[in-house]
């Protein structure tokens, strides 16, 4: 099973979400759908700009709380968004 560290990011309000699944498709689906999910729900829509693949559930939650950290979030900021056009 491979584990998907995710970066999502909302556009309307300048905010990331960072997360760890074995099954993505659901998640964007559960966090853009109609159905509402405290915390996410209003900060819709969520874009993808960022995704890692893992082996085993271990690596993906270290490569997680790193990416959720203070210099994860400005790797994230700096490298990943800057190849966006929002």
């Amino acid at each position: 099973m491979l584990y998907k560290v995710y970066v999502l990011f909302s556009t309307s309000h300048n905010r990331l979400f960072t997360g760890t699944t074995t099954s993505l498709g659901e998640q964007m689906q559960l966090f853009n759908g109609d159905r509402l999910v405290e915390g996410m729900s209003e900060f819709k829509p969520w874009t993808l700009v960022h995704m890692e693949l893992f082996n085993n559930e271990a690596e993906a939650s270290m490569r997680e709380s790193f990416l959720k950290s203070p210099q994860g979030q400005a790797y994230v900021r700096s490298d990943i968004l800057s190849l966006f056009k929002f």
